[in-house]
């Protein structure tokens, strides 16, 4: 029996030399995302974090790391043209990130989400792509609008949120988000306001943006 247990250590012991040679020989990006996604996949991990977390604090403690990292995203001082592919690749993880969350934790996910259509624009100025930030402002209100709609009283919020966004942005990146409202599974109530919205947003873009005032008029014909 001793023999034995000695043995089981001992095969323990290797492995855990293995597992950890392995693990010191990633990239620290790397490293960072596999944590991540094994703290989200398994809420019991978090308290490696943090230690014991009191009932109703695990979502708090998460969004505000959520945050964080969107923040840090949000913080490159100029992303040229071959470093792009990178950098969308890391939003886009933690777009992921935030969907993850949102599943066990749908109110404070779409918070962070809401969050991260705000500050996006910081990096519009700082992107040297032609069309691959528009297309993950695209893909971010998509998943926002999805999981607003599981969340009583986010629905409108987010829409007009995100009308908002389009209506501020120089640069093209949210112009999907018409379409996107219109393809939505929002409620009737919810697409009377949002119409609302738009016909208000189009009458004060008049004179500045024609364009913008035109698919504004549009969507409000299409919401309703």
């Amino acid at each position: 029996m001793n023999r034995k247990h000695g043995g089981q250590q001992r095969h323990g012991s290797t492995l855990r030399a293995e597992l950890r040679a392995r693990l010191e020989s990633w990239p620290r990006e790397r490293l960072l995302d596999f944590a991540v996604e094994q703290f989200l996949a398994d809420p019991q991990l978090r308290h490696v974090l943090d230690g014991p977390v009191e009932a109703g604090g695990a979502d708090a403690a998460l969004s505000r790391r959520l945050r964080r990292a969107i923040d840090e995203a949000m913080g490159v001082q100029y992303v040229d043209w071959r470093e792009v592919p990178s950098y969308i690749a890391r939003l886009e993880r933690l777009l992921g990130d935030i969907r993850s969350f949102a599943e066990g934790y749908p109110v404070e996910g779409v918070a962070v989400l809401r969050y991260f259509v705000k500050v996006l624009p910081r990096v519009f100025d700082s992107i040297a792509d032609e069309d691959e930030l528009a297309l993950f402002c695209a893909q971010l209100a998509r998943v926002t609008l999805g999981l607003a709609v599981r969340v009583a009283g986010a629905a409108r919020t987010v829409a007009e949120e995100l009308l908002a966004a389009y209506v501020a942005d120089e640069y093209g990146r949210f112009s999907e988000v018409p379409e996107l409202l219109v393809e939505a599974e929002l409620p009737a109530d919810v697409r009377r306001e949002v119409a609302a919205a738009a016909e208000a947003l189009a009458i004060q873009v008049t004179r500045r943006d024609s364009h913008k005032s035109r698919e504004l008029g549009s969507l409000v014909a299409r919401l309703r």
